[in-house]
């Protein structure tokens, strides 16, 4: 019969916790090059969010898109992009085929139809004041912070 020895599996579970630790350390970093979420990999629009004193901007790449063909929505701290990529005309020239013309796809990555995107906001913001701008391909949508998320400049009194 085999004998426990106690303290036996200390050296197991020091190894388990520092991959634990390993592991958690490693999905929680920023993506390292080629890693992470790319716009080939579905997520549409690409996105950059960026903050200042004042607002919140979010800027989305959305080619070949009209202002119509866009919902913005934001609710809470969340802004939601909402839309449809319109397949292109069926001529034959740089987009889809002609419907009678057999082809074969080498390499698909341009998607159409219905997207729609979340974006959770760093801060509250005030939904009365968001504007949005589509200007060659690129959607700049500002939110201003709400007034309670501004800084503000406080006095120090003496006495």
């Amino acid at each position: 019969m085999p004998t426990f020895r106690p303290g036996f599996a200390l050296p197991f579970e020091e190894l388990r916790d520092e991959l634990d630790r390993f592991w958690t350390t490693l999905t929680a970093a920023p993506p390292l090059h080629g890693w992470g979420v790319r716009p080939a990999d579905g997520v549409f629009p690409a996105v950059n969010v960026r903050e200042s004193a004042e607002a919140v901007t979010v800027e989305a790449e959305l080619p070949g898109l009209d202002a119509g063909d866009v919902d913005i929505t934001v609710a809470g701290d969340e802004l939601v992009l909402k839309g449809s990529r319109p397949a292109a005309a069926a001529t034959g020239g740089d987009g889809e085929p002609a419907p009678h013309e057999r082809v074969t796809w080498h390499r698909r990555e341009r998607g159409t139809g219905a997207f729609e995107r979340r974006i959770p906001l760093p801060v509250a913001v005030d939904a009365g004041g968001v504007a949005a701008r589509l200007v060659d391909g690129v959607l700049t949508i500002t939110c201003p912070k709400a007034a309670e998320c501004q800084p503000r400049k406080v006095e120090v009194r003496t006495g």
